[in-house]
């Protein structure tokens, strides 16, 4: 499902002049490339210049901009892979296009001089067929070159390490751009450069349903993956004796047309280094787009906005779509979102989260939809989470947000952002995106979190509620946005119970203490009640005699009111155990009663 959606991508972006006349999607037998300098040369191949032609983007705040190469379509695919000599036409890396690579030891020098020499020898070979004095222009200046002479002429050790290309001095495109050399490279140039080969396999396609010649590797690999290979990695890969099959080596065990790997393989790469069209969610790269012209590209705005971490639009989001997307949000935030008030409801849309691992990539969620039950699914996610907040705009300076962003819930299962597993985005995205039950393992990672550092904040609890609700199926918690006392299930008892002993404490002594019964009990409390209430408890009531003589009687009362409402609800004997779900109920409680102290002394302020 995934290569076919990306194949048919790939034909309608195909099929936009905008896109093909920025070069933003390479055709078969090009590919794009990062470069980074430029030799210019005399008709004759007298050299003229090396020129430095990378970009200095405008530095934001105090940083400072450093050069960065150019992408440029050039022929041929990316540099493949493995320790052989494979020189690229009319364009490649200093060493092979130069003969130099910095002050290197003599095998590495060696090594170097022979990539150059393989580079030099490939395109003396074929200058007779492609028979262009620009091209002969090049293979003039191959011959007489001196490697030496190239730290003079590029000066930075940074173009070393990079690609290059070559232009006639006077000439507004580069050699490889030529009609004519391009012409020869797509008629018989290709298959004539690549040598002898063995012949193609020949097989029906998985994706297409048509007979052509199979990929025998998916290229190009796949780029801008933060954490994987720099020079790309892949979806699609066999390299082990152990994955042959029937004598299928390779990518012939599940046959792809060159085409079709082509295709799916630039769309991925188009998307990826688009930032409309991706976003980051832990080390999930997050890739979405819509089956529709790119004028309607507010819906993956839309999405960018409001799944993703808290950062700006992308630059390419214009006015009105921002205002578009401002109105949808308002309808997803009050609820009232529908098909009926979405223009592109039925607009296939499609979410694909990668993962890097080395040279491969894991598929961690995917999903196919209309972008109407997208957003169903999605304002049903917020629906479930919904819940009272602490902080406010009226209250705070940094307000709890009214949609936690799923990057919001997943740093909160770690100490660390940088430590949020692999695992998390995939699970948690497939419960949102298809309106499944919340996973178990992040609820039990948000339960432990608060057992550490004892922080029962909003956007754990919101979360804690919405698991409670599609786990259990109780319609009474999507009311639950504040204090419920008719809620008398065992562990929300509990956790309101706790919450008043360690506001009464608070009272009773204030806030700076080494050492509160939030501290010492929560872990317990809410795990194991039954050993630690008897001592809460004793706590309880010494704290309450101290609330008599700084507040007076009449506080002292009403604190026991509640106290006592709340244990006529409970059994004699408290459960020696709580279970997660219980566990989950306690925080829920204990966040509650916590929220409506504050609420109710605002409100008496007011």
């Amino acid at each position: 499902m995934i290569i076919p959606a990306l194949t048919q991508l790939y034909d309608r972006l195909s099929q936009d002049p905008e896109v093909m006349e920025k070069g933003d999607l390479p055709t078969m037998g090009k590919s794009r490339q990062k470069i980074s300098f430029r030799i210019i040369l005399k008709p004759d191949g007298t050299l003229v210049s090396m020129d430095d032609i990378r970009a200095i983007d405008k530095p934001l705040g105090k940083k400072v901009a450093k050069p960065h190469s150019i992408p440029i379509l050039v022929l041929g695919a990316n540099k493949s892979s493995g320790s052989g000599l494979n020189p690229c036409f009319l364009w490649d890396n200093c060493g092979y296009l130069l003969g130099y690579k910095g002050v290197t030891e003599e095998k590495e020098k060696k090594r170097i001089r022979e990539a150059f020499s393989s580079f030099r020898d490939k395109h003396l070979a074929v200058e007779s067929s492609v028979n262009h004095p620009h091209f002969s222009a090049v293979c003039r200046f191959l011959e007489q070159w001196d490697p030496d002479l190239t730290p003079s002429l590029l000066p930075s050790p940074d173009l070393w390490i990079s690609n290059g290309i070559f232009r006639i001095t006077g000439e507004m495109h580069d050699v490889h751009e030529i009609p004519e050399i391009q012409k020869w490279w797509f008629h018989r140039g290709a298959e004539e450069w690549q040598g002898s080969k063995k012949e193609k396999a020949q097989g029906i396609c998985l994706v297409s349903g048509k007979e052509e010649p199979l990929a025998l590797l998916h290229e190009p690999a796949i780029k801008g993956i933060p954490g994987a290979q720099v020079s790309g990695a892949k979806i699609v890969s066999f390299n082990c004796a152990s994955f042959t099959s029937y004598g299928k080596e390779q990518s012939l065990n599940a046959p792809v047309g060159e085409n079709t790997a082509f295709s799916y393989c630039n769309a991925l790469n188009y998307l990826l280094s688009h930032s409309q069209y991706n976003t980051r969610l832990g080390d999930t790269t997050v890739v979405f787009w819509a089956d529709a012209p790119r004028e309607t590209m507010d819906m993956e705005a839309f999405l960018f906005g409001s799944v993703t971490a808290d950062k700006p639009l992308p630059p390419a989001v214009d006015r009105t779509t921002l205002d578009k997307i401002s109105k949808i949000t308002n309808l997803l935030r009050k609820g009232e979102l529908s098909k009926s008030k979405l223009d592109d409801a039925d607009v296939p849309f499609f979410i694909l989260g990668i993962s890097p691992n080395a040279s491969r990539l894991f598929i961690r969620f995917w999903n196919q939809s209309t972008f109407g039950k997208l957003m169903e699914n999605i304002q049903a996610h917020y629906r479930d989470i919904s819940l009272a907040r602490q902080w406010t705009e009226e209250n705070s300076k940094h307000p709890d947000p009214e949609l936690p962003k799923p990057y919001d819930i997943l740093k909160e299962t770690v100490r660390d952002a940088k430590e949020i597993p692999s695992l998390y985005s995939g699970v948690l995205m497939k419960s949102i995106l298809s309106r499944l039950p919340y996973p178990d393992i992040i609820a039990q990672a948000i339960i432990r979190r608060c057992r550490i550092d004892k922080k029962i904040n909003y956007i754990r609890c919101s979360f804690l509620k919405g698991w409670l609700y599609r786990k259990t199926n109780n319609h009474d918690l999507t009311t639950m946005q504040t204090i419920n006392p008719d809620n008398h299930n065992i562990g929300y008892l509990l956790g309101r119970l706790f919450a008043i002993y360690v506001k009464t404490q608070e009272d009773a002594l204030g806030h700076n203490l080494n050492r509160t019964i939030r501290d010492s009990y929560f872990s317990s409390m809410s795990a194991h009640p039954r050993s630690v209430l008897p001592t809460i408890n004793k706590l309880y009531q010494h704290h309450l005699r101290l609330i008599k003589q700084n507040h007076g009687e009449g506080a002292k009362i009403n604190r026991e009111k509640l106290v006592q409402e709340i244990k006529s609800h409970m059994p004699d004997i408290p459960p020696a155990h709580l279970g997660l779900e219980q566990q989950a109920y306690f925080d829920l409680g204990f966040y509650h009663q916590m929220n409506d102290f504050f609420t109710s002394k605002d409100k008496e302020a007011s």
